[in-house]
C-alpha cells in the first residue's frame, strides 16, 4: 500500500480535523512522496469527508467561553439565585423570560435592595451589557407575564 492509498483510507473514515489534514497532504507532498494529482485527489476528498462535528476545536472553544466569563465576573455581574439579595444598582444576569436567554437585568427601583427576582416587582431594567445602556423596563401584561418595554432614546 502506497502513502496516497494510506491517506485514502484514512480520510474515508472522516474521524480528522479538516485542516490538520490538508496540512499532512501538503507535507507529504512536498516530500515528493504523492504526485500533483494525488494531492489535488487527496485535498478534495478530505474536504468532502470531514466530519463537521469534529472541526471544532474544542479546548480552544473552552478557552473562549472562560475569557467571556471572565469578563463578566470582573465587572461584578453574577447569576441571579432563588433567595439572593439584589442591591439597587446591581446588575445581575436572568433568564427574565425564561426563554433560555440571560440578560444583564439591573435594580433601579425604590427599594434599597430586592430579594424578589428580577421582573416581581417594579424597577428592574435591562441592559444591553455590563455597564452598558438601557435598553428595556421590565413590565407585566394584563395577564401577569413578565414583558419587556423597550426603551427609546431621548424618553
Amino acid at each position: 500500500m502506497n502513502v496516497f492509498e494510506i491517506y485514502r483510507n484514512v480520510i474515508s473514515t472522516g474521524e480528522y480535523r479538516l485542516s490538520d489534514m490538508e496540512e499532512r497532504i501538503e507535507t507529504v507532498y512536498a516530500q515528493g512522496k504523492i504526485t500533483a494529482e494525488e494531492r489535488a485527489s487527496l485535498l478534495t476528498l478530505a474536504s468532502e469527508k470531514a466530519d463537521q462535528t469534529k472541526q471544532i476545536d474544542i479546548v480552544a472553544k473552552l478557552a473562549e467561553l472562560e475569557a467571556r466569563i471572565a469578563k463578566i465576573e470582573s465587572a461584578g455581574v453574577v447569576v441571579w439565585k432563588s433567595g439572593m439579595s439584589t442591591a439597587k444598582g446591581q446588575t445581575v444576569l436572568y433568564d427574565i423570560l425564561k426563554d433560555g436567554t440571560m440578560r444583564y437585568c439591573r435594580y433601579d427601583g425604590g427599594r434599597s435592595a430586592t430579594s424578589l427576582s428580577p421582573g416581581k416587582i417594579d424597577g428592574w431594567v435591562i441592559l444591553e451589557s455590563a455597564g452598558g445602556r438601557v435598553t428595556h423596563t421590565v413590565g407585566k401584561d394584563a395577564d401577569g407575564k413578565i414583558i419587556l418595554i423597550p426603551v427609546v432614546d431621548g424618553e
